[in-house]
């Protein structure tokens, strides 16, 4: 009968000294890139977009008449690292009701409206730096502002349009 309690104080004394080592990896899953060129964002959410070269990510909260904006860009460094920065800012409307949007030009050149009378941007260079500013101001447009995407013209409201040289929409192309 000593045998068996024995046997099974070696048992636990046996296991409870094995060392288990267990290598764990992790990898992100990102799904299918949604921060694509063109597209005209108008609600709170996240979007993103990967290349071979690092990643971006756009995240907007809607808050009455607050829409603020965090931009987060990932840089590839050598085999194994990275390098992140991350920007926010924000905009008041008038009222929750103007039609506002974020035009993505690409993932790196962001384009804020207020649904009113001002439109800003924001790129992201090479290097990982950034920049931004506004081309319209109080519905004037201001000197010295980058090309605006003739995509992003038609997107405003008329009185904004004519602000630029006249564009137009583009129109149904011939079938061969």
């Amino acid at each position: 009968m000593r045998i068996l309690p024995t046997l099974f104080l070696l048992a636990v004394i046996t296991t409870g000294c094995r060392k288990t080592v267990i290598h764990t990896s992790s990898s992100s899953s990102t799904g299918p890139d949604t921060l694509i060129s063109g597209t005209v964002i108008n609600s709170a959410g996240s979007w993103s977009a990967s290349t071979s070269k690092g990643s971006t990510e756009l995240d907007l909260s809607v808050s009455g008449t607050s829409i603020n904006w965090t931009i987060t860009t990932r840089t590839k460094v050598g085999s194994f690292g990275s390098s992140s920065g991350s920007s926010g800012s924000g905009m008041s409307l008038s009222s929750p009701t103007d039609p506002w949007f974020v035009f993505v030009e690409s993932p790196s050149r962001l384009w804020m409206f207020d649904g009113k009378d001002e439109l800003s941007y924001r790129f992201q260079n090479n290097g990982g730096g950034s920049g931004g500013g506004q081309i319209i101001f109080n519905g004037k447009l201001l000197s010295n502002s980058p090309p605006v995407p003739r995509d992003l013209v038609l997107q405003l409201p008329p009185d904004l349009r004519k602000l630029f040289p006249h564009v137009e929409p583009a129109g149904k192309r011939p079938s061969l």
